[in-house]
C-alpha cells in the first residue's frame, strides 16, 4: 500500500510546487519626465499657485483629469506598445497624483505600486518609482540630497530603491531629476556635476557591499551623454564592452550621436532622459539582463505638434496656452531578458 501511495504523493508535490513556482517574465524599464503633474490644490509651503484655479494656467480638475488620462495613454504603450514593467517619474507634485495617475482605466490592471518621497525642491516637484506589484517587491528605500549648499540651493532628490523579483533576483532602481539648464547650460553645469558626484557615491557603496549588483539608474539628467557630468564625473561607457566592474553602460549615448533626443530645444534635440546599467546587467550575466540595442524613445505622432511648433512633443501648455497635450518631453525606455 505505500509503495503505491509514495508515487502518487510525490506527483502531487512536485505539481503543488509548480503551480507555486512564480516565473519572471521578460521586463521592460522606462523613465518619463511628465512635465508638471500638479493636484488643483494650493500647498502652502511650494511655489505651486499657477498651478490652482486661480493661477496663471487656470488649472482646474477637468484639465487635470485630462492630463492623468493623456499620460495614462503614454504609459500604457511607452514600451513596444506595452505598459512598462518599471517606471521613474520626476515633475510630480505629490503622491496623491501617483495614486490618481495608477487609478487610470488604460493602467489599472498594471496594479502599480508607488515610491515618493517629498523632496525640498522648491516648486514641489519630486521624482517617483512605479513598478509591477506582481513582479517585484520594496525593501528598501534610501533618499539622497545633491549637495548644492555653495550655491544656497536645492533640487530635487535622488531615490535608491532596493527591491526583489519574484524569481528572487536582486535590483537596484536609482531615480534621478538633475538640477535644470534655466540659469544657462554653462552657469548651471556645476549643479547637476554635484548631483553626479551624489550619484556615484550611491553606485559605488551599493558596488562595495556587492560587487555583482544589478544596478538601473535612470532619469532626466538635463544633461546629455556627452556633457561634462555624465561622461567624465560619472564616468559612463558608451560600450557594452564594460570593463571597470564599478562602471556603468550607457545605453542612450549612440541616440545622442544620431542627433535624436527626448527634447527639443528651439531647433535642437537634446538626449537629457536616460537609462544606464552596471556591468552585472549585461550580455553575459545570467538572469535578468539588459537586452542590446533596445534603448528607444517612445514618440508616435499623437504625442507630437503640428503647426508653428511642428515636430515639438505636444505639452499641456505653451506658456499660458493651453494646448491639452502630454509632456514636453518624450519617454525613454530599455528592455530587460531573461536567461
Amino acid at each position: 500500500m505505500f509503495t503505491m501511495k509514495f508515487p502518487l504523493f510525490s506527483f502531487l508535490l512536485v505539481l503543488l510546487f509548480a503551480c507555486n513556482e512564480k516565473e519572471l517574465p521578460n521586463a521592460s524599464v522606462a523613465f518619463y519626465n511628465v512635465e508638471n503633474l500638479f493636484d488643483t490644490e494650493n500647498d502652502k509651503h511650494t511655489n505651486d499657485e499657477q498651478y490652482t484655479p486661480k493661477g496663471d494656467k487656470r488649472w482646474d480638475d477637468k484639465k487635470y483629469q485630462t492630463k492623468l488620462e493623456n499620460l495614462s495613454k503614454v504609459i500604457n504603450e511607452i514600451a513596444d506598445g506595452k505598459a512598462p514593467t518599471f517606471l521613474g517619474v520626476c515633475e510630480i507634485e505629490n503622491k496623491t497624483v501617483l495614486q490618481d495617475l495608477v487609478k487610470q482605466s488604460l493602467i489599472k490592471s498594471q496594479n502599480y505600486g508607488i515610491v515618493h518621497q517629498e523632496s525640498p525642491d522648491e516648486r514641489g516637484i519630486d521624482v517617483a518609482f512605479l513598478y509591477r506589484k506582481d513582479v517585484f517587491s520594496v525593501k528598501k528605500l534610501d533618499v539622497y540630497q545633491p549637495d548644492l549648499k555653495e550655491y544656497n540651493d536645492k533640487t530635487r532628490d535622488i531615490l535608491h530603491v532596493e527591491g526583489q523579483t519574484v524569481n528572487g533576483e536582486t535590483l537596484h532602481f536609482i531615480i534621478n531629476h538633475w538640477p535644470s539648464r534655466g540659469e544657462g547650460r554653462a552657469k548651471s553645469e556645476p549643479k547637476r556635476i554635484s548631483a553626479a558626484v551624489s550619484l556615484n557615491g550611491i553606485k559605488n557603496s551599493i558596488l562595495e557591499e556587492n560587487e555583482n549588483a544589478k544596478i538601473i539608474v535612470m532619469g532626466d539628467f538635463n544633461d546629455e551623454p556627452s556633457n561634462k557630468s555624465i561622461s567624465e564625473t560619472l564616468a559612463v561607457s558608451c560600450s557594452e564592452s564594460v570593463t571597470e566592474s564599478n562602471q556603468l553602460y550607457n545605453a542612450f549615448c549612440d541616440l545622442e550621436k544620431e542627433d535624436i533626443g527626448s527634447y527639443r530645444y528651439r531647433s535642437y534635440w537634446d538626449m537629457l532622459d536616460q537609462i544606464m546599467v552596471s556591468k552585472s546587467l549585461l550580455k553575459d550575466s545570467n538572469g535578468l539582463h539588459y537586452m542590446s540595442n533596445s534603448a528607444s524613445i517612445k514618440a508616435e505622432p499623437w504625442m507630437i505638434q503640428t503647426g508653428k511648433y511642428e515636430g515639438f512633443p505636444l505639452r499641456t501648455f505653451g506658456g499660458n496656452n493651453y494646448q491639452a497635450g502630454y509632456s514636453d518631453h518624450f519617454p525613454v525606455y530599455i528592455q530587460l531578458g531573461l536567461k
